[in-house]
């Protein structure tokens, strides 16, 4: 294994990242796991009034009561997004064909601007969905991909969600596939009664290492 680790244009020892990585799974009461991962939800693979609180699990329930009513308005485009054929395997074998229906869905809000619900609420919802396919995304993803390091999807004004999506997704794919062995060692922390993705395990990582210094 390789001493860093890279989240878009971010490096981190893998030894400092293992620890952390390491206590966010640990189940001490400190981070979103397992409560995130565990949280039952709407059973099946489509999207119903229950998964809407699961973004509250990951510390994305800002406004949650106009969020929740923003997100019920937008089932029916989650869910017809979910039926997409192409929406199939995983997020590391992923062709154009699925990366382009993984970007459909940041596309809703394109198509469906809603108050109080972003990127953030709506791939929280979505991923647990199809965890091993449907990434998540959060603010601190974002500094990781366009604002930090070498900025390797660089921000561009007025660009619409599934335009940015189509820029990252290859990128985060990469990320992933590089560095495989280091995201499985992460999924091996989990609890066997709670697993978790290696598109999850990007998440915690990246998310450390997007933070904004205190």
């Amino acid at each position: 294994m390789a001493d860093m680790v890279r989240v878009g244009g971010v490096e981190r020892p893998c030894d400092e990242v293992l620890e952390y990585a390491r206590d966010y799974l640990s189940g001490n009461g400190k981070w979103a796991y397992p409560a995130y991962d565990s949280y039952p939800g709407t059973p099946g693979g489509m999207v119903g009034d229950a998964d809407l609180l699961a973004v509250c699990l990951l510390n994305a329930g800002q406004q949650m009561i106009p969020a929740y009513y923003g997100l019920q308005r937008l089932i029916e485009a989650m869910n017809e997004t979910l039926r997409h054929p192409d929406l199939a395997g995983n997020f590391a074998d992923a062709g154009p064909e699925t990366l382009s229906a993984v970007a459909d869905m940041f596309g809703i809000l394109d198509k469906h601007p809603t108050p109080h619900v972003r990127k953030t609420k709506l791939m929280k919802v979505l991923h647990r969905k199809r965890p091993e396919l449907i990434p998540l995304f959060d603010e601190n993803i974002r500094r990781c991909y366009s604002e930090l390091g070498s900025r390797p999807v660089p921000a561009v004004t007025g660009r619409l969600h599934r335009d940015f999506a189509m820029a990252w997704l290859p990128v985060l794919q990469r990320d992933l596939c590089e560095q495989r062995g280091f995201w499985d060692e992460i999924v091996s922390m989990a609890d066997p009664a709670v697993p978790i993705t290696p598109l999850r395990a990007m998440d915690i990582v990246g998310w450390h290492m997007g933070r904004r210094p205190r």
